[in-house]
């Protein structure tokens, strides 16, 4: 299904939106136990000319997204699958794996440089909060924004058995 929503930009709205739709991936990751976390999946950045925000199910069937759906689903994994949406060299891994927590309190957050009430680019990543201390996650710079695809996640790419769609493209 396809449902378009126009908004008159308001950044704040931006954000409890991009936050709604993090909770709607963790909602069909508790119920889909099955499907991959998101840096075991083969999905890649790919910049979008009409915007897209889509939730996980359709951010697989798709193989790419943007910033916003990358960030939402990512803050949707740690959302239902708490520790165990982390691996190594995440931030928080350490603490994680000790403490266990079965949820991760993690939301969207808009990075820019404009300023206040101007309109701008701005760009989506996760934060997340693992023992009392926040972690930044900017699953469109891992997933090959600028090119190249984290070398951590080729890595899980290869373990799993992927195909990656984009193989041209280098580690870094």
């Amino acid at each position: 299904m396809k449902i378009a929503v126009k908004l008159a930009f308001d950044e704040h709205a931006a954000v409890r939106l991009l936050n709604w739709l993090a909770q709607e991936n963790a909602i069909i990751l508790r119920a889909q136990p099955e499907l991959p976390l998101l840096y075991d999946s083969g999905v890649v950045y790919q910049r979008e000319v009409d915007e897209t925000w889509s939730d996980y199910i359709n951010l697989l069937a798709q193989g790419h997204e943007d910033c916003d759906a990358l960030a939402a689903a990512r803050a949707g994994e740690l959302l239902a699958r708490g520790w165990k949406a982390l691996a190594p060299g995440d931030g928080g891994y350490a603490l994680a794996q000790r403490a266990h927590p079965g949820t991760i309190h993690a939301e969207v957050m808009l990075r820019t440089r404009t300023r206040p009430d101007q309109p701008g680019l701005y760009h989506c990543i996760t934060r997340y909060r693992v023992g009392g201390r926040w972690f930044r996650d900017d699953p469109s710079a891992r997933l090959g924004m600028h090119g190249t695809i984290q070398a951590s996640v080729w890595r899980r790419w290869l373990a799993a058995g992927l195909n990656p769609r984009l193989a041209s493209r280098r580690t870094s």
